[in-house]
């Protein structure tokens, strides 16, 4: 599980996050140290918030372009301004209990945190304005080209060369003057269009007390990360086509007994979704001759998978309906292929 908090003013502005997480696991940003930077700067910056004003400027730790990104407030949308549709004199406030893709994943009761954003995802889809851009939310630093310290987390620890960091002349070492956590810059890059942006980003640079600006330029696709970054997110399952199969990943000890390099990645099948509404995809392995017990690799053309959960988040990014896959099996000492096609949109 992964925790999560933020700082917030009485009048709904939202002074800073904390927690989340990446592709490096689900305790990554979260260190004692990270916690308590993140309290005070809560403080601080709550403190200097503006009394009578509603959205307001950020004071303190959040200001300039991330202030810029937090939206005023507004009030409870209601389900026709979901669907797109105008407002209805009298319409009720838009509920959990109103929104029916909630109640599609998790029966109306208590949401998931981790439906969220499915859920919205199928509103969405009814309404037919989701586009597959809109899958790449919250990107992490690494987005820019760069990394932040897990304690101290407005301090760049390294820069990647060539990267949209790089090319605006942040260094290690610098610190950004507009954000307490790494997930306070998450949210700020979320706002932000895949299309492109011109982001100026004020830091301080060693002992200096002035800021400076980077002016950094993200090209066209920028939000778009791979299938291993992408691997983490639970919105993966949501999307199609699927594999329809899974198992554990084998450790060490079992590769080398089956006579597999030790540094390999294979799993073991001990399930076929061969029910419920994915079926489709479970029922077109099993005819192909997917088994439970068998040794999976990968595919023919990609065996390098970091875990279970990279091998079913790249089968849906990359993989189109209709096609074939050659799926890589372990048997017998021998790499052996079965052709599985896959299921029609």
């Amino acid at each position: 599980l992964t925790f999560a908090a933020i700082a917030m003013n009485h009048d709904g502005t939202v002074l800073h996050r904390y927690g989340s997480r990446d592709s490096r696991g689900a305790d990554h940003w979260l260190t004692a140290a990270s916690w308590e930077r993140f309290l005070g700067a809560g403080l601080r910056s709550y403190a200097s918030h503006p009394a009578d004003s509603i959205a307001g400027s950020i004071a303190g730790s959040i200001a300039g372009s991330i202030a810029g990104s937090i939206a005023e407030p507004t009030a409870e949308p209601t389900a026709d301004a979901v669907k797109g549709a105008p407002a209805k004199a009298g319409a009720k406030p838009l509920t959990i209990e109103t929104i029916p893709a909630f109640a599609k994943r998790d029966r109306g009761e208590c949401v998931h945190c981790h439906s969220v954003r499915p859920a919205l995802r199928i509103e969405a889809q009814e309404r037919g304005d989701w586009t597959r851009d809109s899958l790449w939310v919250y990107p992490p630093p690494s987005a820019l080209g760069l990394d932040l310290d897990r304690d101290d987390q407005a301090l760049i620890t390294a820069v990647k060369e060539e990267s949209a960091a790089a090319k605006a002349g942040l260094r290690p070492g610098d610190r950004l003057a507009d954000i307490a956590t790494a997930t306070d810059l998450m949210a700020f890059l979320d706002g932000l269009p895949s299309e492109g942006a011109q982001v100026p980003l004020r830091f301080r640079r060693g002992s200096e007390e002035a800021t400076d600006v980077a002016e950094v330029t993200l090209p066209k696709g920028w939000k778009t990360y791979s299938s291993e970054e992408f691997a983490w997110r639970p919105s993966k399952w949501g999307l199609a086509p699927a594999p329809g199969f899974g198992g554990p990943v084998l450790e060490r000890a079992e590769l080398v007994k089956l006579g597999l390099p030790e540094d390999s990645f294979a799993f073991r099948v001990n399930y076929l979704v061969t029910w419920g509404e994915n079926q489709r995809w479970g029922k077109a392995a099993a005819v192909a001759g997917i088994r439970d017990d068998m040794i999976i690799l990968g595919t023919e053309g990609k065996r390098d998978f970091q875990s279970i959960d990279h091998f079913h988040a790249w089968w849906r990014l990359s993989v189109a309906h209709g096609s074939t896959v050659r799926v890589a099996t372990w048997k017998n000492g021998a790499i052996k292929f079965i052709d599985l096609a896959v299921a029609e949109r």
